[in-house]
């Protein structure tokens, strides 16, 4: 989860892209008590998942209705899957 991206798109169609760093994970964790980021990515539930893409939103400094009225005015949120890494070439020459 840390490392990824979210995208989160707005009811008014606006979109942002913004990272799960370790204090957005740490803030949904403090929110979310007894609930493992495995049990979470495992079953997906609604406002754990909202809570996440507020967190990440309001880390990234991009303003947002107060919580639980942020809930409201969002459309969708995804993951969005890291880029495979490139591995140095072992090939010589």
């Amino acid at each position: 989860m840390i490392g990824m991206d979210l995208k989160v798109t707005m009811l008014d169609d606006a979109e942002h892209t913004v990272p799960i760093t370790y204090g957005v994970a740490c803030r949904w964790e403090d929110a979310n008590p007894g609930l493992s980021p495995q049990a979470f990515l495992k079953d997906l539930k609604f406002k754990p998942y909202a809570r996440l893409a507020y967190e990440a939103l309001k880390t990234a400094n991009i303003t947002v209705k107060a919580w639980p009225q942020f809930i409201d005015t969002v459309k969708d949120i995804e993951f969005v899957p890291k880029e495979p890494k490139e591995k140095p070439s072992t090939t010589s020459t």
